[in-house]
This record gives C-alpha cells, sequence and structure tokens, in this order.
C-alpha cells in the first residue's frame, strides 16, 4: 500500500497536469468502489491537489475534495492523448489502452482523461471523506509536544501505534520499520515503557525517513508495488534500513536482520541495536 512519501510524488506530479481543468463527465463503473454521490464535481474546476495522510485529495472548491484510496491495488491513469501519466500499484493497465477490465471510474477533464483502476477494489473514491476528518496530525508536521502527549500513556506496541492513522497519519509499514531502527527501538516496545527523550528521538526519525522517501520518489518493494506518475519506479528501496533485509546484516552493527509478525504486518528489526 503506498505511503506518505508515495502519495506525495502523485500528488506533485498529478497537480501539474489537472489544475485549472474542468470536470466535464464521470462514468461510474464499480458501486463498491465509488462511495456516495460524486457528480457534484461535474462542470467544477479543480483548484488544487492535495494529500492527507495516505489518502489523496482532488479540490473543485469549498467542500467538494474528491477523495482517493489507493489501498493494495488501486492506480490512476491520466491521458491527454500525447502523453500518460501514471500512480499507484503498477501493471500492464498503465501501458495498455484505457479503460480497461480493471477500470472502475472514468472522469474526463477538458485537455484529458483521469481513469481510476483497481484490481481487487480494495480502494475507494469519495467526495468528502469522513475518514480523511479522522485523521490524526501529520507526520512531517506534528510537534514533538503534541506527538508525546498523543502517545506517552498508550500500551500498545510502538510500532503499531505510529502506524495508526487516527494517531499520527502517514506512516506504514515500510517507514515504521526504518524509522524504529534509526532510533535503535525495539517494534514490540509499549509505548509507556519508552522515555520522552526516545519518543522525541523517533518523530525525529520518522519525518527523517519520510523525507527520504519523497526524496527519492517513494518506494517500490515486493509488498509495496508504487510506481510514480511518469511510469519510473520509486528508489527509497534502495536506501532501506532494515524493511525488507531480513537475513542481510544490519548497516550499523551488521549483525543480521530478523523477521516477526506484528500485528500482521511483517516488522523487521536489528536484534542487536534495537533493545
Amino acid at each position: 500500500m503506498p505511503e506518505l512519501p508515495e502519495i506525495e510524488t502523485v500528488k506533485l506530479q498529478l497537480e501539474k497536469v489537472l489544475v485549472g481543468q474542468s470536470c466535464k463527465e464521470i462514468k461510474k463503473l464499480s458501486d463498491k468502489v465509488i462511495k456516495g454521490k460524486i457528480d457534484e464535481i461535474i462542470g467544477r474546476k479543480v483548484q488544487r491537489v492535495e494529500r492527507k495522510g495516505k489518502v489523496l485529495l482532488i479540490n473543485f472548491g469549498e467542500r467538494l475534495d474528491l477523495g482517493f484510496h489507493f489501498k493494495m491495488t488501486g492506480q490512476l491513469v491520466y491521458d491527454d492523448g500525447k502523453k500518460r501519466v501514471v500512480g499507484g500499484h503498477p501493471t500492464e493497465d498503465f501501458w495498455n489502452t484505457m479503460p480497461s477490465k480493471h477500470t472502475r471510474a472514468i472522469f474526463t477533464f477538458d485537455k484529458g482523461t483521469l481513469y481510476f483502476n483497481d484490481q481487487r477494489m480494495f480502494g475507494w473514491i469519495m467526495l468528502n471523506p469522513e475518514f480523511v476528518d479522522k485523521l490524526g496530525p501529520e507526520a512531517l508536521e506534528i510537534s514533538e509536544t503534541e506527538f508525546t502527549k498523543r502517545l506517552s500513556r498508550l500500551r500498545k506496541p510502538i510500532k503499531l501505534v505510529i502506524m495508526d492513522q487516527e494517531i499520527i497519519s502517514g506512516v506504514g509499514n515500510i517507514y515504521a520499520n526504518d524509522a524504529l531502527w534509526e532510533a535503535r527501538i525495539d517494534p514490540r516496545t509499549p509505548v509507556n515503557q519508552l522515555s520522552v527523550d526516545q519518543l522525541s528521538s523517533l518523530l525525529g526519525k520518522i519525518k527523517l525517513v519520510l523525507r527520504e522517501g519523497i526524496k527519492y520518489g517513494g518506494a517500490t518493494a515486493s509488498d509495496a508495488k508504487y510506481i510514480d506518475l511518469h511510469g519510473l519506479g520509486g528508489h527509497y528501496q534502495e536506501h532501506f534500513r532494515t524493511y525488507n533485509r531480513e537475513g542481510l546484516p544490519c548497516l550499523r552493527c551488521k549483525t543480521k536482520i530478523e523477521k516477526f509478525v506484528l500485528g500482521g504486518r511483517g516488522t523487521y528489526y536489528c536484534p542487536a541495536c534495537q533493545v
């Protein structure tokens, strides 16, 4: 599933081609993916493209935010007849004729067409998604004071807490693993056993790896199939600290990275460095 850096990369690319265009027509091809009425955007002009946590928002005016959640296999394909820009889960749909059998919605704009494809139909499209209102503060924006206040009394393992989008938004499995390695914290440690200094350090490391993820255009990994809007894979995977490195030497102490399951997600850590 794309995380904050991946969606930020999509946002930065998509705003270059959509802002200023009006939506002329919508074809809804899946009731499962399209949540509620989205016809209100027809005839409206794109004001801006935003990201809230892992959700992409195309704004058409006050209280007119068209939200896209990619989940596991969602993707966007924009085609103006001369060039194609794409983002999300990479499949042959990126290069094949659109619409495809996986297309769930088609948005016709002044100068091109935007297709939302989703093979497994876990993703969704929604106008003014309430989900966004429940998101916690942005990981890149939250202060140390607010971060510590939100976490300090919790008893759950720290990795599960920083991936809880209602506590702090935008952090997923890849960046949680790497931030915890940077902060030398065992992912299983209950939050209330961590000191204020440890939490402050962890927040700094979360911001570090997220900014690095944006710099490298996101990650392309075995369970995070992401390609940016030019059809080029992100390169953060070349800078993984622990994620997807089971059995390889720790970049700090050369101990072999281990993997276990926590909260249903593969978790990678160094048993020597993260104690």
